[in-house]
C-alpha cells in the first residue's frame, strides 16, 4: 500500500531534483513509513535552491518521494500561493491510497475542505491554539485563527481512521479521539545510541555556560524571553554564558535585542549546525534552556537530556511531562525563567541530581523502545485503510 504523509516543514530542491533538508526530516526519518508502507510520497513546501550547501541532509531515495506544494511564508504569501495550493493538493489526493495528516497544519485544513469525503489518520505533534497564541499575524487575527485551528483539529481526531500523539497525556485531553479508534502516545523521537552519556555528570562548582538550540524562522521557541532573563540576571550580579544554536529571519533581530541588552560578551550566536556539533555544544555546556512559547514534545529537549544535561524549559505543551514543577517558568515570563535559572545553576548537589534524573528520563525514548511501538501504530493505519477501502 502507498501512503502519503502531508506536513508543514519546508525543504529546499536542487536542480537536479534532489530533495533536501537543512536539518529535520532526513530520509532516514522517512524509513519509518516504509517498515509498513511499499511507497512513500510526502506532500509539503519546497523552495528551490541553486545548489545544495555542505550540511544539508538528503530527503528523497529509493521509495521516499516529494509532491511538492508552492512554497509561501506567513499568511499574505498563503493567500498568494492558494490557488496553485488547492490545485496540487487536489492532483495530489486524487487517487491516495492512504494519508496521514502531521498535524496542526494548514495544508491538512485546506486538503479536508477541498476532499471532505477522503480518509485520512493522524500524527498530532503539536496544539495549533498555543502556535497562534505564540503571536503570528496580530493579537486579533492570532485568537481568532488559533480558536478556528483547534476546533478543527478536535473534529479532525474525531473522524480520523487512527491517531498518533506525541504526548502521553497533553494533546489528548485538548484533541481527545473516540475511545474505538486505534491510538497511541508514541514520540516521533528516536534517540540513538550516540546521544546517551554513559553516566550522569558530576557537578562540584556552579554551572555558568548555558546552552539553547532552536529555529529562529518565528520566535515560538522564546529566544527573546531567554535574552531578557539573561539581562535580569545580570542586573542582579550574575552573570551567564549562553551559545544559541539555530538560523533563520529571526536571528538579526535577536542579535540586535542581545546588543541592546548589553548581553553581547555573554551570547553566542553559532547559527544553524550539522547534529554532530550540536551534539558536541550538549557535552560541553553545563544547562540546557528551551523556554518556548509553543511544543509538541521537543526532540532537542529530549537530545540534551541523554547527554545528561540539566534543563529548564517553560510550561508549553509537553515539557511538563519531560521536567518537574521547579524547572519550569510559564511561558512568556522571563523574571520567573530568570529565578529559574538562578535556582539550578547556583547548586551543584541539584545540577548533579538533575543530570541523574534528566538521562533516565531520555531512556524512555531510545530508538529501539519506540520502533515497536510505532511500527504497530502504522499497521493499525494500514489496516485501518484496507477495511475502509472494503
Amino acid at each position: 500500500m502507498k501512503l502519503i504523509v502531508c506536513c508543514e516543514y519546508r525543504f529546499l530542491q536542487t536542480p537536479d531534483g534532489q530533495v533536501w533538508t537543512r536539518s529535520a526530516f532526513t530520509n532516514s526519518f522517512w524509513q519509518r513509513y516504509l517498515q509498513v508502507f511499499s511507497e512513500l510520497t510526502i506532500l509539503a513546501r519546497v523552495e528551490q535552491a541553486e545548489q545544495a550547501e555542505q550540511n544539508w541532509h538528503k530527503v528523497t531515495g529509493p521509495g521516499v518521494s516529494i509532491t511538492a506544494l508552492p512554497y509561501y511564508l506567513g499568511l499574505n504569501g498563503l493567500v498568494k500561493s492558494l490557488p496553485a495550493l488547492l490545485k496540487t493538493l487536489h492532483r495530489a489526493l486524487r487517487n491516495q491510497e492512504a494519508l496521514i495528516f502531521r498535524v496542526p497544519s494548514q495544508t491538512a485544513m485546506l486538503a479536508r475542505l477541498i476532499r471532505p469525503q477522503s480518509r485520512f489518520a493522524l500524527e498530532v505533534v503539536g496544539d495549533p491554539a498555543d502556535v497562534f497564541s505564540a503571536g503570528i499575524t496580530g493579537p486579533l487575527l492570532d485568537k481568532l485563527l488559533g480558536r478556528i485551528s483547534a476546533w478543527q483539529l478536535r473534529r479532525m481526531t474525531k473522524n480520523a481512521l487512527a491517531v498518533s500523539y506525541v504526548t502521553r497525556t497533553y494533546l489528548q485531553k485538548r484533541y481527545p479521539a473516540p475511545a474505538d479508534t486505534p491510538q497511541v502516545a508514541c514520540s516521533s523521537i528516536s534517540l540513538t545510541p550516540e546521544w546517551f552519556a554513559d553516566a550522569p555528570r558530576h557537578y562540584d562548582q556552579p554551572a555558568t555556560e548555558l546552552l539553547f538550540v532552536g529555529s529562529f524562522a518565528q520566535l515560538y521557541k522564546g529566544q527573546d524571553v531567554l535574552l531578557q532573563a539573561l539581562s535580569i540576571l545580570r542586573q542582579q550580579g550574575t552573570e551567564y554564558r549562553l551559545t544559541m544554536v539555530g538560523g533563520g529571519e529571526k536571528l538579526a533581530v535577536m542579535q540586535q535585542l542581545a546588543s541592546e541588552l548589553g548581553l553581547d560578551k555573554q551570547i553566542h550566536f553559532a547559527g544553524e549546525q550539522p547534529h554532530q556539533k550540536i551534539l558536541s555544544y550538549m557535552k560541553n555546556c553545563d544547562v540546557f534552556v528551551l523556554p518556548s512559547r509553543t511544543e509538541g514534545l521537543p526532540r532537542v529537549m529530549l537530545e540534551a537530556m541523554a547527554t545528561a544535561m540539566p534543563a529548564i524549559g517553560s510550561d508549553a505543551g509537553g515539557i511538563p511531562e519531560l521536567l518537574g514543577e521547579s524547572r519550569l517558568a510559564p511561558a512568556g515570563n522571563p523574571q520567573i525563567l530568570a529565578r529559574r535559572i538562578a535556582d539550578l545553576c547556583s547548586n551543584p548537589d541539584r545540577l548533579t541530581e538533575d543530570s541523574e534524573i534528566n538521562l533516565e528520563t531520555s531512556r524512555q525514548y531510545r530508538q529501539d523502545k519506540l520502533d515497536g511501538i510505532r511500527r504497530h501504530f502504522y499497521q493499525q493505519v494500514k489496516l485501518q485503510f484496507s477495511r475502509d477501502k472494503r
